[in-house]
């Protein structure tokens, strides 16, 4: 009994201690194998925590830039967009037609050059006489017209030159003893205005003028008078003043006043003043009138018109 009761007893002392071991053998395995388990998470947590921020840094940066870019971008169209409704409405401002008080008056021409022709209508007479009335005669008068082409040059800002070339037809007459003494003229007329221009489209103008003599006629009672030989000036000069208005940027209208300073008939003789009426008469370069007409100068007052083509 004994020797089985140790049997027994040694075969349940090594089978505990197995158990024991193989627990043991157990327990090691696996604290092991939670080591790495327990220190993966460790690694990992701290890259994670690590690399996490920056990339959240960067992630954020970029969106932050891109959100700066997509602002000024807004921005910059918004501006953009301000301008162009701006100019829109600015345009459309402009394009609508002004109230009728309000519109400014026409703008003159601005032309540096402008080519026109003119044409006018004249009443003038003859003044200046030394003794015409003790012939009981008073200074002739008459009505003529003019025509021709014009040019305008702009100086500066509201003065013009504008030499003209004119042909001029001019007919004076005056009654003696109930006879008619007329002069038929025609005259070829250089005129060299200096033009300045107001506001509202007025202009004054001043001009020097030479005025070259193309033919001559005169009459008595209607025919040629072989009874005196009359000769003219062969050239006048006189002075132009004016004052006109732009009715439209290319038509003008103007009164002028015209002055000669130059006898008409500086050789003819009066044929009270002849010592030897015979003899005088007989010589042919002689000029010489029954009336006085020493001291004629021209006087006219034009009303003009002049259309400009360019």
């Amino acid at each position: 009994m004994k020797k089985i009761a140790a049997g027994l007893l040694t075969a349940f002392c090594a089978t505990a201690f197995s158990f024991a071991q193989t627990a043991e053998q157990v327990a090691q395995d696996n604290r092991v194998d939670a080591q790495p388990a327990a220190q993966a998470p460790i690694e990992t947590q701290t890259v994670e925590t690590v690399a996490e921020p920056q990339q959240t840094s960067t992630v954020q940066t970029n969106i932050s830039a891109t959100n700066a870019n997509v602002s000024n971008v807004t921005n910059v169209t918004t501006v953009t967009n301000i301008t162009n409704v701006n100019a829109s409405n600015s345009s459309k401002s402009n394009d609508d037609p002004m109230p009728i008080d309000e519109q400014p008056a026409p703008a003159l021409k601005q032309a540096p050059i402008s080519i026109g022709a003119r044409a006018a209508f004249i009443y003038g007479n003859m003044w200046g006489f030394k003794d015409l009335k003790s012939d009981g005669l008073e200074p002739p008068t008459g009505i003529g017209g003019e025509f021709g082409i014009t040019a305008r040059f702009s100086m500066v800002d509201g003065l013009q030159f504008s030499p003209e070339i004119l042909f001029r037809i001019f007919n004076l007459s005056h009654d003696e003893d109930e006879i008619e003494r007329c002069y038929n003229q025609t005259f070829l007329d250089f005129a060299f205005y200096i033009r300045g221009v107001f506001g509202g489209g007025f202009f004054l103008e001043f001009a020097p003028q030479i005025s070259i003599n193309t033919s001559a006629e005169y009459t008595y009672d209607g025919a040629k008078n072989d009874f005196e030989r009359i000769e003219q000036s062969t050239a006048e000069f006189g002075l132009d003043v004016g004052v006109g208005y732009y009715v439209l940027n290319n038509l003008s209208l103007n009164f002028r006043w015209y002055l000669g300073l130059t006898e008409v008939f500086p050789d003819v003789k009066y044929e009270g003043d002849m010592n030897s009426i015979k003899e005088e008469k007989s010589k042919d370069n002689v000029s010489w009138a029954t009336i006085n007409l020493k001291g004629a100068h021209t006087m006219m007052f034009k009303f003009g018109v002049t259309y400009w083509f360019l």
